[in-house]
């Protein structure tokens, strides 16, 4: 039987910034706020959550916008990542969770696409293909 986790993934925009993670590894890699849903919750109310217990960020619901669902299968998980938009300007956010990341930064959206995961790469794709007045903004 496959276990399905769903998580929520925060693509936090700022013209053609976007809000990262670096987390603790041997090499440089970048992951979006979020975390895995749980039972009960909405989605958005995982989101939510999540983004106050790794960063400190209060997101508002009516500020979101869904994005896109990516999904991957490892043996017998699915994991199930659904991406919402936030545009922001807001720099009140810090690394709540040391033992899993090293800081949060805004980082233009392209240097920071070689080191997210897959998932994360097509959904940062997906959503600055449809601006493109932010495309080229480096």
């Amino acid at each position: 039987m496959i276990q399905i986790i769903n998580k929520t993934r925060l693509l936090a925009v700022n013209q053609g910034c976007l809000l990262v993670m670096e987390k603790r590894a041997d090499q440089l890699l970048y992951t979006l706020p979020g975390g895995i849903k749980k039972k009960k919750e909405r989605l958005v109310e995982s989101l939510k959550r999540e983004t106050k217990e790794e960063i400190g960020l209060k997101v508002k619901v009516k500020k979101l916008s869904f994005l896109s669902t990516q999904s991957v299968q490892k043996e017998l998980q699915l994991l199930v990542k659904h991406y919402f938009v936030f545009k922001t300007k807001s720099s009140d956010f810090r690394i709540l969770e040391p033992e899993k990341f090293v800081k949060v930064l805004w980082i233009p959206w392209r240097e920071a696409f070689p080191f997210l995961d897959k998932e994360d790469k097509k959904a940062v794709k997906m959503y600055f293909k449809k601006c493109p007045t932010l495309t080229n903004i480096v």
